[in-house]
């Protein structure tokens, strides 16, 4: 199988680390990573800016960074790294969850996915909620307590593996081309499990607050949709969600 792996976090992501080095077990493996963070870019894509490539080494297989978006790096890996487009695309692990339509739509790991997906290629999308604390520490260091590291890879190795069997028990469930959105919760409950679940109607209000004389990115808190089944209340309760985004359904409604 061959693979194609990229996120929105950029290369210093110690998940995006963890996901290479799972993923070269399942096939041939090639990296497209944006340079720089590149969360909340959706499926936005370069139209008048030049993009550039660099060669990256230390991750075990074909790796090159490039100076734009998650979406750019599905695109550009597709069709410009691979002699033949690739199987799969895998983006993440994002750091933090995007369930929710509203935070869906605006997820650079998501919209990699989706890129995927117009080219035909099927994709999934990886996400681990992050407790506070870690979350925190991520963005003020750019890096992950060790401890915590440590424990959380521990508990991803098992959920990423629960995940790819039920897809690989599904009817083309690695051949549609379709993006998988996969959240993984910051602390499973001992019986978890990986289920199905529906795109939660979760919408945010505001995402701007003033400081200063300037407004910098700060949500408000959303609106949660509390539907059973939905992919938030799923993760919220400790289970790995998995939902299912097809584009074709969008363009059948659409012309319908």
């Amino acid at each position: 199988m061959k693979i194609l792996l990229t996120n929105d976090d950029s290369l210093d992501s110690p998940l995006f680390r963890f996901a290479v080095d799972y993923f070269l077990d399942m096939g041939e493996v090639k990296v497209v990573v944006p340079m720089e963070e590149q969360s909340w870019k959706g499926k936005s894509m370069t139209r008048f800016g030049k993009l550039r490539l660099t060669s990256l080494d230390g991750y075990g297989c074909e790796a090159h960074g490039l100076s734009g978006t998650p979406a750019d790096c599905s695109n550009f890996g597709i069709y410009h790294v691979f002699d033949q487009k690739p199987d799969l695309v895998i983006s993440g692990i994002n750091m933090g969850s995007n369930v929710g339509l509203s935070f869906m739509i605006s997820s650079g790991t998501v919209g990699a996915g989706l890129e995927a997906n117009i080219a035909g290629v099927p994709a999934v999308a990886l996400s681990q909620v992050l407790p506070s604390h870690a979350f925190r520490h991520w963005e003020a260091h750019r890096q992950m307590e060790s401890e915590y590291q440590d424990v959380l890879f521990g508990r991803m190795g098992e959920m990423v593996g629960r995940v790819f069997d039920l897809l690989r028990s599904k009817e083309n469930g690695l051949q549609e081309p379709v993006t998988w959105s996969v959240n993984m919760p910051a602390e499973p409950v001992v019986d978890w499990q990986v289920k199905e679940t529906t795109l939660g109607q979760t919408l945010y209000t505001s995402c701007f607050k003033k400081e200063d004389d300037v407004y910098q990115h700060k949500i408000d808190s959303p609106v949660v949709d509390e539907t059973v089944g939905s992919d938030g209340v799923t993760v919220r309760d400790g289970h790995v969600s998995m939902t299912r985004l097809d584009l074709r359904v969008i363009g059948q409604e659409v012309n319908g």
